[in-house]
């Protein structure tokens, strides 16, 4: 089953390919417009925030991928080889990787949310969009809390009964 794995992110890595042909598109439409275009401040802020968006997606879409072969699918390939373990796949859980997953989640979020209010006017209808994206991200925030808290309680359990039967 872990070979199947494989697949899945290979995929992710083809996504990440796929983020790096629009960014490099983006990035170089943005440069055109700043050279030879007109371009409002406004406007150039928003268009570096959809950048800065799209790093972080391919970054989230990345540490995905690598802390899942490296939990999944190459469990003994470091000590099988002259390759050198990257030192923080050593830290590297379920729970640490579900805590990188929800705080690289929130920042995507922020920058959405900071997105969509400096390019929306204050009409009633993005007033609305703009309060679902602030609860949404909110919710992001304290999914990332519950997360933190359950990790923290499964570390002081696993310590406190390790105390009790003596190991240490």
């Amino acid at each position: 089953m872990r070979f199947t794995m494989l697949f899945f992110y290979v995929g992710l890595v083809g996504i990440i390919f796929g983020i790096l042909g629009k960014f490099l598109i983006e990035t170089y439409k943005l440069m055109n417009t700043l050279l030879f275009g007109d371009l409002q401040k406004i406007d150039l802020i928003i268009k570096v925030l959809e950048l800065v968006d799209m790093t972080m997606v391919a970054q989230l879409v990345w540490v995905v991928a690598l802390a899942g072969v490296s939990l999944f699918v190459t469990t003994g390939h470091f000590d099988k080889s002259d390759m050198k373990k990257p030192d923080w796949l050593d830290h590297v859980n379920t729970y640490n990787l579900k805590l990188k997953l929800a705080f690289a989640i929130i920042s995507i979020s922020g920058v959405h949310a900071l997105k969509t209010y400096l390019s929306g006017d204050l009409t009633l209808a993005s007033v609305q969009v703009v309060t679902m994206i602030a609860i949404i991200h909110f919710t992001f925030v304290l999914s990332a809390i519950g997360i933190s808290f359950a990790e923290r309680l499964t570390r002081d359990s696993s310590h406190d009964a390790k105390a009790a039967s003596g190991e240490h």
